[in-house]
């Protein structure tokens, strides 16, 4: 039974259908104007239920031949993958970190190989002289520890042990693309919460909630691609939003080595319902692949539980590895000289695009979130360049991010005013 005729609660019941199996894969379902009769509401109305649909990749259309059923199992990794422009000489569509920023990691590894005994399995999934540094500089006390290949990895694991089929998951309104991802191919509903600079907005919380979500999550530094983090005064105003409510908080700091803010958690107020994704691939090199989960015991115990199971857990050596990077002060002078590129490199598009009229979002990030009157003509224009940047739609919900652009400010040196230029042009075109 359909009890919301809106766009949105159309797309959200045929969503579900299509996610039991009700509605197969290739099924061909009714023209716009036929299903608009038959529910009482205006073509317009259902066209905008199909596009959420589409952004959801659960249908497709076919001008000539109609609208079909694609699936739910089409689904995995889409929103990302769909970053990769065509191509170009300067990739800003996606955040890789800059070679010349890293930090070495034959030294590091190669000392964790000689005072490692590698020719025994591990006694455990996690390093004692990691978990030691983690333990040390955690915002919260978190109940249990453990490892994981990366951030998106540790995401993926809690919503495997947490989510069912149809559970709702509270997310920025403009949020990561991998997120998305992962909420939707666990066969969850992400639910948009709106943000500002210093991360949800207490009042667009508590109307989320109203939808009874199984979890929040939530980036709380170098959120990309908004550019909000978590601040301690709006930490403080969410917390008892959240406190009256069963649900699992996990927050993602996946860039916080290279964070000109704060440290700020959740956990400092619910650490019974916080859980805490760390990583270091973009300050310490992609090649680590190790992410920290930290948080409620009960959920680290069952993610840890199927990493012993399956043997999915990052190599002890370069555990220790990151151990002695994250101590050692030739990384560490290398990792702020980072940051302060990092920071000066957003800074200097922000400056240029404001020039041109354009209005960024955000206070840090490795990207920018530029709204524009025109983004597809801004796209082509950078693409004639060799320039390649991200449409807005994989980072929304519903994929109407389309009058916006992100740009990753990781590899920018000297492109600033023709970035800017261009998205003046297609803005005020």
């Amino acid at each position: 039974m359909l009890t919301d005729r809106s766009a949105r609660g159309i797309a959200d019941r045929l969503g579900d259908l299509i996610h039991t199996g009700e509605l197969a894969e290739g099924l061909r379902l009714p023209t716009v104007r036929a299903l608009a009769a038959a529910l009482h509401v205006g073509p317009t109305t259902i066209a905008s239920a199909w596009a959420q649909l589409r952004a959801r990749g659960l249908i497709h259309c076919d001008r000539r031949h109609g609208s079909f059923v694609r699936g739910p199992g089409t689904l995995a990794g889409r929103r990302f993958a769909s970053l990769v422009p065509p191509p170009v000489r300067l990739d800003l569509a996606t955040a890789f970190p800059d070679p010349d920023l890293l930090p070495d990691l034959a030294g590091p590894m190669a000392a964790a190989v000689a005072g490692a005994h590698w020719r025994t399995y591990p006694a455990d999934t996690m390093d004692a002289d990691l978990a030691a540094v983690l333990r040390a500089t955690w915002p919260f006390d978190a109940e249990d520890f453990t490892v994981t290949n990366g951030a998106h990895d540790a995401v993926h694991r809690v919503a495997g042990v947490v989510l069912r089929p149809h559970d709702r998951v509270l997310v920025e309104e403009v949020a990561a693309a991998s997120l998305l991802d992962i909420v939707e191919d666990h066969r969850a509903r992400a639910v948009p919460v709106r943000c500002d600079d210093e991360g949800p907005l207490p009042d667009a919380l508590a109307a989320a909630l109203a939808t009874r979500p199984a979890m929040v999550l939530l980036q709380t530094r170098m959120a990309s691609p908004y550019g909000h983090a978590l601040s301690g005064r709006r930490a403080q105003a969410l917390a008892p939003v959240l406190a009256g409510h069963d649900i699992v908080i996990l927050e993602q700091d996946t860039a916080h080595e290279l964070a000109p803010t704060p440290d700020v958690s959740l956990g400092e107020f619910l650490p019974d319902r916080t859980l805490l994704v760390r990583s270091w691939n973009k300050s310490h090199g992609p090649h680590l692949r190790v992410g920290a989960l930290a948080g409620i015991g009960r959920v680290v115990a069952r993610v840890r539980a199927r990493q012993k199971a399956s043997g999915g857990w990052p190599s002890v050596l370069t555990q220790r590895a990151l151990a002695r990077m994250l101590t050692d002060p030739a990384t560490r002078a290398t990792i702020r000289r980072a940051r302060c590129a990092y920071r000066q490199r957003r800074q200097q598009l922000v400056q240029a695009l404001r020039e041109h009229g354009l209005r960024p979002t955000g206070i840090a990030g490795l990207s920018a979130w530029v709204p524009v009157r025109d983004a597809a003509a801004a796209i082509r224009s950078l693409a004639q360049d060799g320039i390649g940047i991200a449409s807005g739609a994989p980072f929304t919900v519903d994929g109407d991010g389309r009058s916006h652009v992100r740009i990753a400010t990781t590899l920018l040196h000297d492109e600033h005013a023709r970035i800017a230029r261009a998205l003046g042009e297609a803005h005020h075109a």
